[in-house]
């Protein structure tokens, strides 16, 4: 393979080569070099339309172009791109600033047909006599079709083919410029052309150029501005106006080449002599305007946001438009011009991240995390996420780029957070809010089971110590504002683990794991306490369900994707969907919003109405408030990347015993609340439903005569809370069947109540004489020494249960 010889070779051999490409295009032009020219690959019976045949890679005709994510308002959150290029249309870039072009780099650009062998030979001559490069021999056609193919080469070795210096190589580019001027206009190839030149500095285009070094478009460009960009492409490193506002020397030597550029436009008669003179004269004034790909630019102010919708658009079915395959959508969103209109509010997101960095600030030595989301009841937009960490990979605290706020890798436990799953489902099985259960500081269930590397175990469980732990009686409301441990495994009971866990799957909570949410969800007593790992933004979800009356709403970030031309790309979208009865939805969040007036709560109050849950884990290993207005919803997660008990520590200078959800979490919530609703008026919450909030009523089952375990299994499947009564003189019943209960059979009372059955004791009864025929008979009246609530025992269907969770 021929290679062209390099700048330091004698003058006379440069010139000899020279002479040889001239006379080597002028047979080109002449159409007579099929025969000699076998490095091109043809053959001496090769017709002329063959041999003007382009490339797949030179058809194409889009370049690969910068995208951009756009807020809801419009303003720009990120660019992405792999060549940083804007497309300019010929018709918005000045005349002289074209001509500049073309005086430096082509000055027959008009008249030849792709190759210029006077052109060529004038170079040569010029170049040699100087003793350098001072006339670019190739045409601009030619200049194109070469960046044209090194864009389009996908290894390093068709990169390094593209730019080879080899003789070879500058006769295909002729042979495809000759090609290339039979398929486009001058005025065409121009355009590409100067849409393709790189400029240094990463910069690809004039657009881009005249934003880079002079922060405006390229219609506004100065001769002065255009003049200097036009002698830049020659050599992009030689002459890098970054470097040369640094270094005085730098300086000239960038001028020296704008003014050469202005002395070929003056000679080829574009400008006066006078206006060359007086441009010459003028000092540059740059205005360097960077601008950085990718989430990770400091300057952009939402970038755990934008790292999820670009997680969005190359990983799920949302971006299968872009692509099949991650690769195949990543190229589109570096390299396709696309412009991606987001559901990010930036007042909304302003008022977020300030109250996590301000509550968690992110250089605090015990280096809490703090995650926070806001979602929009009704349409589930996400106006704001935010992680009180710089989006870095550097190995030092305060910066990561694990998404909390959508789970990290692995997910976080929820807490409580999870207990309004189980007080929908009851409310669904038609279960009062009145249904009141002792509830003592320390329960073991006879319903649920932990499993041990031993075997298993009846599931025990404490309330935690932001709740009463002394015990008592409550009912559905005020288990709910004490967030009552052992008051909710009971209601667990009553309504069985499948329906609250299928409920919070259809809202989309699901295990999180390896970065998304994919595993069904553990079922078990300590469901209802929340170990569930799960996405805090499926859990912002969920809430956002609530406020907007039970109409399920997936999250979403991204609501339009335009190409290039501006037309839309069609995405997969998720529609919303009724999950919860109104009348249920409304009902919950009469309870949830006692939360925040009068229990574990109260320190997220925001002065107008607001329902919310706190949540906490194990140690305070995590901690939670996830609350809404029926404007917008936000969760927020408190703990440490690698998770550790949250007590006996301070955090931005207050001591905490423990953390818990109604702590810093709820004050987290309303400081970020307080900010994103400002000027928003207050909308109020639909009263709770009466019917749903007094439950249903039924019949108590007949289930005399029933082996006791039979009868459990009829009344618990009817909804109702069992208690053993103890055995009484019932013979003939057999010992151990049941005698009757209390209700007795045929009553009717609400869904939920409890039902005391009385077995047999296989013993006949005493009957007391009695005045009258119409007496109830004295064996019938329950034992004095009954069992009290506190020793009750309930059955059910069995389920699993690990312990970990806490209120």
């Amino acid at each position: 393979m021929s290679r062209l010889p390099s700048r330091s070779a004698p003058a006379p051999v440069r010139l000899a080569y020279a002479l040889l490409a001239s006379a080597v295009t002028g047979l080109l032009l002449a159409g007579v070099a099929f025969p000699i020219v076998g490095g091109l690959g043809l053959t001496a019976k090769a017709g002329a339309d063959e041999f003007l045949v382009l490339p797949a890679e030179l058809q194409q005709t889009t370049l690969a172009q910068r995208s951009k994510i756009l807020a809801s308002d419009g303003s720009l959150l990120a660019i992405l791109y792999r060549e940083n290029r804007v497309l300019a249309e010929l018709r918005f870039i000045p005349d002289l600033t074209r001509k500049a072009f073309i005086a430096v780099e082509d000055a027959r650009f008009y008249a030849h047909h792709g190759i210029d062998y006077k052109g060529t030979l004038r170079a040569a001559v010029e170049n040699s006599q100087a003793g350098s490069v001072t006339q670019g021999g190739s045409t601009l056609t030619q200049q194109y079709v070469k960046n044209a193919l090194l864009q389009a080469a996908s290894t390093k070795a068709g990169q390094n083919a593209a730019v080879e210096a080899t003789l070879d190589r500058k006769l295909k580019e002729a042979r495809y410029a000759l090609a290339i001027e039979k398929e486009l206009s001058k005025d065409e190839i121009l355009e590409r052309y100067l849409n393709i030149a790189y400029f240094g500095n990463g910069v690809y285009g004039v657009g881009t150029a005249s934003n880079f070094y002079f922060g405006k478009p390229a219609k506004d460009l100065t001769l002065d501005e255009g003049a200097l960009l036009a002698g830049i492409v020659q050599s992009p490193g030689r002459f890098d106006p970054v470097k040369a506002r640094q270094d005085p020397k730098l300086m000239q030597r960038l001028l020296d080449r704008r003014n050469l550029v202005l002395r070929r436009m003056a000679a080829e008669g574009f400008i006066t002599e006078d206006r060359r003179a007086q441009t010459a004269a003028s000092t540059p004034q740059f205005k360097i305007s960077p601008v950085l790909s990718g989430c990770e630019n400091p300057a952009v102010q939402a970038p755990f946001f934008c790292d999820y919708v670009r997680r969005v658009l190359e990983e799920t079915p949302v971006g299968e438009a872009l692509g099949k395959t991650k690769e195949e959508r990543q190229d589109r969103l570096l390299a396709g011009g696309l412009t991606i209109r987001t559901t990010l509010d930036p007042v909304v997101q302003k008022a977020v991240q300030t109250a996590a960095d301000e509550r968690v600030p992110r250089d605090d030595p015990y280096q809490a995390a703090t995650a926070i989301n806001s979602v929009e009841p009704g349409t589930g937009d996400v106006k704001a996420m935010a992680v009180n960490r710089f989006y870095s990979e550097q190995k030092k605290p305060g910066h990561t780029k694990v998404n909390l706020a959508i789970g990290g890798s692995s997910g976080m436990q929820a807490g409580s957070t999870f207990k309004p799953f189980v007080l929908t489902a009851a409310l669904q099985q038609g279960l009062p809010l009145g249904l009141s259960l002792y509830s003592p500081n320390k329960y073991t269930s006879d319903v649920f089971l932990n499993y041990t590397e031993d075997g298993t175990e009846r599931y025990t469980l404490s309330n935690a110590g932001d709740t009463d732990s002394g015990g008592g009686t409550y009912d559905m409301r005020t288990g709910t504002w004490n967030s009552v441990n052992t008051f909710y495994v009971q209601l667990a009971e009553r309504v069985d683990l499948e329906a609250p866990a299928s409920l919070a799957e259809s809202l989309g909570v699901k295990q999180f794991k390896d970065g998304v949410p994919k595993d069904p969800l553990l079922r078990g007593g300590a469901f209802t306490l929340g170990v569930n790992e799960v996405s805090p933004l499926a859990m912002a979800g969920v809430y956002a369900t609530y406020a907007a009356r039970g109409l399920y709403c997936p999250p979403r970030v991204v609501t339009e994707v335009l190409d290039s031309k501006n037309q839309p790309i069609q995405l997969t979208q998720e529609p919303c969907k009724q999950v919860i009865e109104q009348g249920i939805a409304d009902t919950v969040n009469s309870v949830l919003q006692g939360v925040v007036q009068k229990g574990t709560g109260t320190s997220a109050g925001i002065g107008r109405p607001a329902a919310g849950k706190t949540g906490s884990t194990n140690g305070s290993r995590a901690a939670w408030f996830a609350g809404y207005t029926p404007d917008l919803a936000t969760t927020v997660w408190v703990g440490k990347p690698q998770p550790e008990d949250m007590k006996n520590v301070r955090i931005n200078g207050r001591y905490y015993r423990q953390v818990y959800g109604g702590t810093l979490p709820a004050a987290i919530w309303r400081q970020a609340m307080q900010g994103a609703l400002e000027g928003v008026p207050e909308t109020r919450f639909e009263r709770e439903d009466r019917e749903v909030a007094d439950g249903q009523e039924v019949e108590v089952p007949d289930v005399r005569g029933q082996p006791y375990d039979v009868a459990v299994d009829l009344l618990t499947a009817a909804g109702f809370g069992i208690r053993d009564g103890g055995r009484v003189a019932a013979a003939p019943v057999q010992r151990g069947d049941v005698a009757y209960t209390s209700p007795r059979a045929g009553r009717t009372v609400r869904t939920g109540a409890t039902v005391t059955v009385y077995t047999s004791n296989g013993r006949e009864r005493f009957v007391q004489p009695a005045p009258s025929a119409e007496a109830e008979p004295a064996a019938y009246v329950p034992p004095a020494t009954a069992p009290q609530p506190t020793t009750e025992t309930q059955a059910g269907p069995k389920g699993k249960g690990n312990g970990k969770g806490k209120g």
